[in-house]
């Protein structure tokens, strides 16, 4: 039983860097964060105006693009004034011109660089406001996702590997120096969009996860973060009932490894700019989920387009149906809308936490 709630902020704030986007965080939230991610903004340049970390994982897709001795390219993408796809039709499509063995040697994703950075920040912002206990938040592709959005068909069950391997060297680069004082959060939306097109994929999915997981050397505290997608706001997956959800959870919490422990479960319940809808009977499969009692289940179902009491009333539904005290988020990061919205959701989502 959870004895009160908290509130996670999924990764990405639309502020004007790393700095701002913990302050206003701490200054909103309080003391109801869960854990504080260092807003993903990155660096803003001509080519990307609103930070180079905004667009989730296309900063990582963009670096393999551009090194044409590794890869060619067979599909040029569409890029709005973001600097990013404008939409999931308009992504690249790429061609590795070498093996996923060696393509591991000259992959550099960066997060751990971008760690390095943040870190000292959130330590500096952590001891002023006197908040001792709060971990810092990275968040991850697995390598499922960069490979479901850059490579042909044919290429993704070969490549997504290797850069699971990529990801797992920078992660524990992050473990190694913060250790416990960390929490990874793994994001899976290409997961979830291979399940809703073709559920016998579960085994890929499962893959996709659990090996990285595993290549983690330290043990590590994780939170997943299911997602629907959320390029420019819009929503990759419309899911008709919340079953492939639920069951691919339990799948994942059946053959987690022990080494690691499992901090929360992330549900995406709104689909990027449509909210969380009000029927009761289409939360009913979140009964089915069984987590750890040491894994909080969040609800992410924080949207501008409800009002305060519509989400709380959804709220209690989804605490009716688990029987128990929920955590709250929005269904994805809010880097793509406005400060202004941003600071709003986060005000709602206090509140939430907080009223009975």
């Amino acid at each position: 039983m959870m004895l009160e709630r908290k509130a996670l902020l999924v990764g990405s704030l639309p502020f004007e860097n790393e700095e701002e986007a913990m302050r206003q965080a701490i200054n909103i939230l309080g003391n109801t964060l869960f854990s504080l991610p260092d807003g993903e903004v990155g660096e803003k340049s001509e080519q990307y105006p609103l930070g180079s970390r905004q667009g989730w994982a296309m900063a990582a897709i963009d670096s393999c693009i551009a090194d044409q001795e590794r890869w060619e390219i067979v599909k040029d993408g569409q890029y709005g004034e973001n600097g990013f796809p404008i939409d999931y039709d308009s992504l690249y499509k790429v061609k590795p011109k070498v093996s996923p063995q060696e393509m591991v040697q000259h992959l550099n994703f960066h997060y751990h660089d971008y760690f390095r950075t943040s870190y000292p920040l959130f330590q500096q912002l952590r001891e002023q406001h006197q908040f001792p206990k709060l971990q810092f938040q990275v968040g991850t592709p697995t390598g499922m996702a960069i490979a479901l959005h850059m490579l042909e068909p044919n290429q993704i069950f070969r490549y997504y590997d290797s850069f699971n391997e990529r990801l797992a060297y920078e992660m524990n680069e992050i473990l190694k120096q913060a250790d416990d004082d960390v929490v990874i959060q793994l994001e899976c939306p290409a997961e979830l969009g291979l399940l809703y097109q073709s559920p016998e994929m579960i085994d890929h999915a499962l893959n996709s996860v659990i090996g990285l997981v595993k290549r983690f050397e330290y043990p590590a505290s994780i939170g997943i973060h299911l997602c629907y997608g959320d390029l420019n706001n819009k929503s990759l997956i419309h899911p008709p009932t919340l079953e492939i959800l639920a069951s691919f959870t339990n799948q994942l919490i059946q053959n987690w490894p022990q080494t690691h422990s499992l901090r929360y479960v992330h549900f995406p319940l709104a689909e990027g700019e449509i909210p969380p809808k009000k029927e009761e009977n289409f939360y009913q499969p979140l009964k089915e989920i069984h987590l750890p009692s040491e894994t909080r289940f969040i609800a992410g179902i924080v949207h501008e387009k409800c009002s305060f009491d519509d989400l709380k009333e959804i709220r209690n539904t989804i605490e009716s149906i688990r029987d128990h005290k929920v955590d709250l988020a929005c269904s994805c990061g809010m880097g793509r809308r406005s400060p202004e919205v941003s600071q709003h959701l986060m005000r709602v989502m206090k509140r939430l936490t907080e009223e009975k």
